[in-house]
């Protein structure tokens, strides 16, 4: 919008604002003054992503769980597992606000274990519990002296 020169003689000045672009993309457009034009370039708005939850504890049996991503519309995404046990199920990616939903398989080992998932950029922590001691396959009870 041209908010002043819009017209005059000799020497001056014209001057314009540009409204907020609100997309992801950059957009151009013109004016023309004393007969030239002049391009205007403006860039689109930066993506930021949260993911949350950024920490989740899952059971020594395993099981799902889901991690959401909340962004401006337009701004792509994707999410990747860093541990074997863990498994992207749906929304390995996505545009604007989504879902990734994941399985962790269960932990046979005594001992608890950390995995992540990298989701739109965040690190996501999975936290599993391990199994806990074996109980015995065979039992034998005495009973007497």
């Amino acid at each position: 919008t041209i908010t002043s020169g819009a017209s005059g003689s000799g020497n001056g000045t014209t001057n314009y604002t540009a409204a907020a672009n609100t997309s992801t993309s950059s957009r151009t457009g013109t004016l023309t003054v004393a007969g030239r034009t002049v391009t205007v370039t403006q860039s689109g708005t930066a993506c930021v992503f949260t993911a949350t939850p950024t920490t989740q504890s899952i059971v020594s049996g395993g099981g799902t769980a889901s991690v959401a991503v909340t962004t401006t519309a337009g701004c792509a995404w994707t999410a990747t597992s860093g541990a074997s046990w863990l498994t992207i199920t749906s929304g390995a990616s996505g545009s604007g606000n989504g879902t990734t939903n994941y399985t962790a398989a269960a932990n046979t080992s005594t001992s608890s274990r950390t995995g992540t998932l990298t989701v739109a950029g965040r690190t996501v922590t999975v936290n599993q519990a391990g199994s806990g001691p074996l109980a015995p396959t065979n039992l034998r009870i005495v009973v007497g002296p």
